[in-house]
């Protein structure tokens, strides 16, 4: 089993993600896994989660039905929205001065590309995270710091529920 949305579903999914918070997506996400799936939570001594743990073995039904859910959680945005958003975001930022237009193209094809692992919703939290937050034009490592948490707390539930497919 994997993550695969149909063109149609795929665009759906975007719809959602790009007018939702990350916080209500997570919601959606852990409501609905707890639906299909009985599996807990577990804590980080600071309360960060560290992981998930299924408590029974799923039917195979409930598996699909959890990576549909997670398909849908995990799409990303396709490369060319992602370079439009961090182009509005460095247009609110003090522009390097020995950049080229060129330099300024690649270095946004760069940080897109080292994003499109995040949904789109954080995505979009994390260029607006830095926008309100950064004077100067960021790193991808700044954009990264900004949804990195919420990205691994999605992933660690999608490797609960692939681990559980391979058994």
């Amino acid at each position: 089993m994997q993550l695969q949305l149909s063109k149609n579903k795929k665009a759906q999914a975007l719809q959602s993600l790009t007018t939702t918070s990350p916080r209500e997506v997570e919601a959606r996400v852990l409501s609905s896994l707890e639906s299909i799936l009985n599996y807990k939570e577990e804590l980080n001594p600071d309360f960060s989660v560290r992981g998930y743990k299924l408590v029974s073995k799923p039917k195979t039904d409930e598996l699909e039905k959890a990576l549909n859910v997670m398909a849908f959680a995990m799409t990303p945005m396709p490369q060319e929205h992602m370079e439009q958003e961090l182009l509005k975001c460095m247009m609110v930022m003090v522009k390097p001065s020995q950049e080229s237009k060129e330099d300024i193209a690649m270095r946004i094809r760069l940080i897109a590309r080292g994003l499109s692992d995040y949904p789109a919703d954080i995505f979009l939290y994390a260029v607006k995270s830095v926008s309100h937050t950064k004077t100067f034009f960021p790193s991808l490592s700044e954009f990264r710091d900004a949804g990195e948490w919420r990205y691994q707390k999605r992933v660690k539930l999608l490797d609960m529920i692939q681990n559980a497919t391979k058994r």
